[in-house]
């Protein structure tokens, strides 16, 4: 098989698998910037930041169905079985093919990918963590502000001398929506 052929399909997936990892770098970031607002009280902040995740997620998917094109089509020219083969399939075959630079690029791309989608998903869990944690703080608090806001001890005496309970209780939170 001709090189020239080879090396702008294997180029392109490289090319592709970088724009991955710098994606899942820019992910981690956007976690990394959550966690901060998170930390600083500023949920005007949090609330654009998870935006922005979100519309950095679907451009990583895009990513995602971009490399699995491309790799189909390097299955193709290096005329594999496989219709959806693994990175080290692709990276096996390259070898065999006589593209051992090739093969250096895509395994370096690999990794590359692999180690910053790890770093993600490890500030990820960080992020999750700590909104749970912030979420039963906050219940904790609206319970214990409902419990002040009852004043279960007030009597109240009537015409006739004796007592009834005064007023009753209300919620500070509306409950209803």
């Amino acid at each position: 098989m001709s090189f020239k052929r080879l090396a702008p399909v294997t180029d392109k997936l490289v090319e592709t698998l970088e724009q991955k990892a710098d994606a899942f770098e820019t992910l981690e970031s956007l976690f990394e910037r959550q966690l901060d607002a998170l930390r600083n009280g500023e949920p005007d902040a949090l609330a654009a930041l998870t935006t922005q995740t979100q519309e950095h997620t679907a451009a990583l998917d895009e990513l995602r169905q971009t490399y699995r094109r491309q790799a189909r089509l390097l299955t193709r020219v290096l005329e594999l079985d496989a219709d959806d083969p693994s990175l080290q399939d692709l990276i096996d075959a390259l070898e065999a093919h006589g593209a051992p630079e090739a093969s250096t690029q895509l395994e370096r791309a690999r990794a590359a990918v692999t180690d910053r989608a790890e770093a993600a998903q490890a500030k990820n869990d960080t992020l999750q963590f700590a909104l749970e944690h912030a979420a039963g703080l906050n219940h904790e608090l609206l319970a214990a502000v409902q419990a002040a806001a009852a004043d279960p001890d007030s009597r109240t005496y009537t015409a006739d001398g004796t007592t009834q309970s005064g007023g009753g209780e209300h919620s500070l939170v509306n409950t209803i929506g």
